[in-house]
């Protein structure tokens, strides 16, 4: 415990300092000031829990210190020790939240006592805060305790006797009690910044706490396998489908605005807490047949009319790729699909059967009997691409194009050295653009890793390697030649971020930016 006194008589300072018994106090350390600034000085650099402080000082006074010490959120008691007993004086006290007003000449005893309530008070304000800050923790880990029950049952981790400890400690519902459950699951990122699993998932409770809190529910979300989180949604009385799906239609939008992700909700009738294990299994059949991966609330319902799927273009498509028109079966395949999806035909079966489809087309179109599919898909990196076209709309368009583009060499102006001449010369031609892997793919006509193998195996380098170097090489140019500053060299190579420019540019050329200029300018003065 440490106490300050502040008083601009030196006698004053010493009487206290030597008059008062701090060790029957428990104070460890009395620091001493003759003026404001002096102790402004020790506040800043010192733990001080009391300060002792006359009013009537020159340059500034008592009242204005203590007024700066509030201002600092400094959470030192003051005690204010003057001879003056001017009623506005202690008036200006109590508004700054002195602890006391001690007029003088006031006896060491009078002094101690007063000291000692304000050690009191120090102990208690640390106490109420201790206590205030384990309160906030006890609520924090509640929440977690709740999640992870929820969690754990969802999954089968937990037994129906653990749920129902937490409901007699009331805080989740009983296991007869009927609740939303609801699957929320992260289909892309629409920003190049991405949130982690603990606080996207506070933040959609938060999101989904506002909303439902005005309709007397409560909420909890969890992430069970990511990127699928669970929402658990109760109350006494719970909110009919028509009201639940339109709120979760406003918390969709809200992720796509605020966290700039794209999300797809999926919801089916409320069920008792005890059958949610039940019910996840439901809502991930749902989820399985959004093979077009589209962002919205999705509600289970009674089985429709199933949807008969036919592929009449095999026989077409395969003519068309052993003549060579292999970007055209890639269009017209991914076009088919588009349109499948817009219509709200597909779904994880008719996928599958499009996929089954798509493999007889080339198969036909290669003519080169059972050794093709292991000729075409010969690597790992190939084959993943090969199983993953049935999970979904975008990877079988990419395996659409991955096969077409083993089927788009006939033309000379498609080898490999054409291919990378082509592709270099874009690169080029856009330096100052964000160049990705997809755009020199769609350039060249080409798979993105189809044409990743061509590029290295031509060029001993990857497409990413290359545009680095490429831009970081015409960035060289431009500050050896030119006076542009150099965030302009940086956004004329394509980098907006200009630290991200300075590092990427030292990375490759061992010098930064300024340095390379520097050294340009001194090779040029010492030419002259």
């Amino acid at each position: 415990m440490n106490l300050l006194v502040v008083d601009d008589q030196y006698r004053v300072v010493e009487g206290i300092i030597n008059g008062v018994n701090w060790k029957g106090l428990n104070i460890d350390h009395v620091f001493s000031a003759l003026n404001v600034f002096q102790a402004k000085d020790i506040l800043k650099q010192n733990q001080v829990d009391i300060v002792l402080c006359d009013i009537e000082m020159p340059m500034e006074n008592g009242l204005e210190l203590i007024g700066w010490i509030k201002r600092q959120n400094l959470p030192a008691q003051c005690i204010v020790l003057t001879a003056h007993a001017d009623f506005g004086y202690a008036q200006d006290a109590v508004k700054l939240g002195c602890f006391d007003y001690i007029l003088q000449p006031a006896s060491y005893h009078t002094i101690e006592e007063c000291i000692r309530r304000a050690i009191q008070k120090v102990y208690d304000s640390e106490k109420k805060e201790e206590l205030e800050s384990l309160g906030i923790a006890f609520k924090q880990q509640e929440k977690n305790i709740v999640r992870n029950a929820f969690c754990n049952y969802t999954t089968g981790a937990y037994t129906k006797k653990q749920l129902e400890s937490l409901h007699q400690l009331g805080k989740i519902p009983s296991l007869d009690q009927e609740v939303y459950l609801v699957m929320v699951e992260l289909l892309r990122w629409n920003d190049s910044e991405t949130w982690d699993q603990k606080l996207l998932s506070d933040t959609m409770e938060n999101i989904a706490g506002e909303v439902f809190e005005t309709y007397g529910q409560k909420v909890a979300a969890v992430p069970v396998l990511y990127p699928r989180f669970a929402m658990f949604i109760w109350g006494e009385k719970l909110l009919d489908m028509e009201t639940m799906f339109c709120q979760l239609q406003f918390i969709n939008s809200v992720c796509q605005q605020f966290m700039k992700c794209e999300a797809a909700v999926y919801i089916k009738n409320p069920v008792k807490l005890e059958q949610v294990r039940e019910q996840w299994d439901h809502l991930e059949l749902l989820r399985e047949d959004n093979v077009a991966m589209t962002s919205g609330v999705y509600v289970v319902k009674r089985e429709k009319q199933e949807f008969v799927y036919r592929l009449p273009e095999i026989r077409r498509w395969s003519e068309l790729l052993k003549d060579g028109y292999a970007k055209a079966v890639e269009e017209e395949s991914c076009h088919f699909l588009d349109n499948l999806a817009a219509s709200g035909m597909i779904n994880r079966k008719v996928l599958r059967e499009f996929y089954q489809d798509f493999l007889q087309v080339a198969y036909h179109a290669a003519e080169a009997g059972d050794g093709f599919l292991r000729e075409l898909f010969s690597t790992q990196e190939e084959f993943q691409i090969y199983m993953d076209g049935m999970r979904s709309v975008d990877q079988m368009k990419r395996l659409i194009r991955y096969i077409v583009s083993r089927f788009d060499n006939g033309d000379h102006n498609d080898k490999p050295e054409n291919l990378v001449e082509k592709t270099v010369n874009y690169i080029l031609d856009h330096l100052e653009e964000d160049i990705r892997r997809d755009d020199l793919a769609d350039h060249v006509h080409l798979h993105p890793d189809y044409l990743t193998r061509i590029f290295k195996k031509e060029t001993g380098m990857t497409l990413k390697e290359f545009v680095i170097q490429t831009k970081m090489k015409e960035a060289q140019m431009l500050l050896r030649t030119t006076r542009l500053p150099v965030s302009i060299v940086s956004a004329k190579v394509g980098y907006n971020n200009f630290s991200h420019f300075s590092y990427t540019y030292k990375k490759i050329m061992g010098v930064t930016p300024q340095e390379e200029r520097q050294k340009a300018q001194r090779e040029e003065y010492e030419e002259g």
